[in-house]
Parts: C-alpha cells; sequence; structure tokens
C-alpha cells in the first residue's frame, strides 16, 4: 500500500498532540486553524484511523494517535538529520549551530560563546534562537535546532541531556511586606500568601517538581497565581504587590524598584541548567561547543 504523507502534516499532528487544542497549535505553526484542520483530516483519512478526539475543550489523543504520535516525532528527527547530513556533504565546509537558550539562563554566558566557538570552528558560527525550555525541546525533536541550553528539570525522552549547573531559589517578595524584614524565609511562612506558581501547560517539568517538593514538606501554598513566563514581568508583579515569586539566585543581578530577595530556609528548591541535543547526531562543530559550553558553565558561581 502506497500512503501519501508528507512532512507538513506530521508536524501539524505532533503540534496539536502536544499543545492539546487546535488553536494553541495554530498559534505555534504561525498558520490559521482551517488549513491545520484539513492537513490532520487528511493524514487521519490516508490512514484510515481517527487519531484525535475533537471536542470543546480542545484535542486528545485516540490510542492510535498516542502510536502514532511516537513515530510521528522520530520521523520529524529523522527528516531533520537527513536535511543536515546532506547540507554538509554538499559544501563540505563547517555549518552554522542553531543554539536555543531558557530565558531564565545567565545571558553574560553566551557573548563569550561565538568568539571561543570560531576560533575552534573558524568557519563556523552560532545563531542564537531564545524561547521557554518546552519549546526548545519541541524544535530539538523535530531538528530545528542543533542544541539547546534548558531549564531543570524538564521531560527529556528522546533527547541526550547533561546536567550543567544547579542554583537555589529564593523568594522575591514586595519590598513593603511583613515578610521582607526576615533576612531568611521558610515555606511555611507563604503557605497563606499568594505565590506564584508554575503553569503545568508551559513548565511541566518544574510544575511537578514543586507539586512533589512541596506535598513533601507538607506546606501546600493555599492561593496560587499563574506565574509569568518572563522573570523580568514577573518581578514587576511581586512589584505591584500582587503575589510572591520564586526565582534563581543568578536572577537576584536584576533590580526592580518595589521588590526585595530573601533566601529560602529549605535547600530542596533549586532549578538546574542543562545542555540537551539529540542521539546519534555528533559533528566536530557540536563536539566543540559542548566543550565550550561546559567550561563556561563550570565558572558559573551558585
Amino acid at each position: 500500500m502506497r500512503l501519501r504523507i508528507d512532512l507538513r502534516q506530521l508536524e501539524c499532528f505532533v503540534a496539536v498532540a502536544e499543545e492539546g487544542s487546535f488553536r494553541a497549535a495554530a498559534e505555534r505553526l504561525h498558520m490559521s486553524q482551517p488549513p491545520l484542520s484539513r492537513q490532520i483530516k487528511q493524514l487521519e483519512s490516508e490512514l484510515g484511523v481517527t487519531l484525535l478526539d475533537r471536542d470543546t475543550q480542545g484535542a486528545g489523543l485516540t490510542t492510535a494517535g498516542v502510536a502514532f504520535l511516537r513515530e510521528a516525532r522520530k520521523t520529524l528527527l529523522q527528516a531533520g538529520e537527513a536535511v543536515e547530513t546532506a547540507r554538509r556533504h554538499s559544501t563540505g565546509t563547517s555549518r552554522q549551530l542553531k543554539v536555543g537558550y531558557t530565558t531564565v539562563f545567565d545571558p553574560e554566558v553566551f557573548p563569550a560563546l561565538e568568539p571561543a566557538f570560531r576560533k575552534e570552528i573558524p568557519n563556523g558560527s552560532l545563531v542564537f534562537v531564545p524561547a521557554l525550555s518546552i519549546e526548545l525541546i519541541r524544535r530539538l525533536r523535530r531538528g530545528a535546532l542543533d542544541v539547546a541550553l534548558i531549564g531543570m528539570p524538564s521531560a527529556t525522552s528522546e533527547l541526550i541531556v547533561e546536567p550543567l549547573h544547579k542554583e537555589p531559589l529564593v523568594a522575591v517578595v514586595p519590598a513593603g511586606h511583613p515578610l521582607a524584614r526576615h533576612k531568611v524565609l521558610s515555606i511555611a511562612q507563604l503557605q497563606d500568601q499568594p505565590l506564584f506558581w508554575p503553569q503545568r501547560r508551559v513548565n511541566p517539568g518544574f510544575f511537578e517538581h514543586y507539586e512533589e517538593v512541596f506535598a513533601k514538606l507538607r506546606h501546600v501554598p493555599r492561593r496560587r497565581l499563574p506565574e509569568p513566563a518572563d522573570h523580568h514581568v514577573l518581578l514587576a508583579e511581586v512589584a505591584r504587590g500582587r503575589g510572591i515569586g520564586l526565582i534563581p539566585k543568578s536572577m537576584t543581578k536584576v533590580r526592580r524598584a518595589g521588590a526585595t530577595f530573601r533566601p529560602l530556609k529549605e535547600k530542596e528548591f533549586w532549578i538546574g541548567f542543562g545542555v540537551a541535543y539529540r542521539n546519534a547526531q555528533q559533528t566536530p562543530e557540536l563536539d566543540a561547543l559542548l566543550r565550550i559550553v561546559r567550561s563556561k558553565t563550570a565558572m558559573l558561581t551558585p
């Protein structure tokens, strides 16, 4: 049997499956919903199976859809690697590396990467792509990035991840808040306070980490606010008195009038950083960049 399936249909299906809705998937793919829906229907028609259950709440995977998602990701990954292999062999020269990085990573590292990379790979170049870790992981899986510096913990199946750095979280409190009088805060003191909380949709790995740690400490916050994706926005919200946030210690270098930082008594609250890349993807360019990243991040202090 000859199937007529193209990569765009697979990209559309994977986007809907991961986002859980056609609207969010369309935004991610920079297209409108009607052509996205047509791509999925054509794919299902060609396969002769239903991959998605549609309802007013969004789109969920059928049993066939769950099985197909694994293989669709592999196909997109292999296609991306095939394209890059062809490009390398056609030029015979070093290539450009697409480097993703999470927006909570210390930005001071990045200006130093390019000159160090060019020193090892004279004909190479780096293109930096900032995004949330969950989006960086998606792009890595489908071959849109070569390597990414991501926040941890994150869900990183099908990828190789090397932990690089780990640092504690600190509380950011409105400057006029009674808790700002304390030099150190405990989680028990935050239990009845409005606390900005990671959204599962935006950062599932860190959401689960928060849930597990708070459950272990038996101090689950009663008033949870959706945590802004950008830490600068979070600081602004705290400065307005809307709530209390938890941020990496290295981000305390970013000052904001009306917000102050306090260390936490509990050491279970931390954030890590790691470098992620696809399996069987090693090239001289990637090897060089990995050595540089390991060296640079080794100099970061908690």
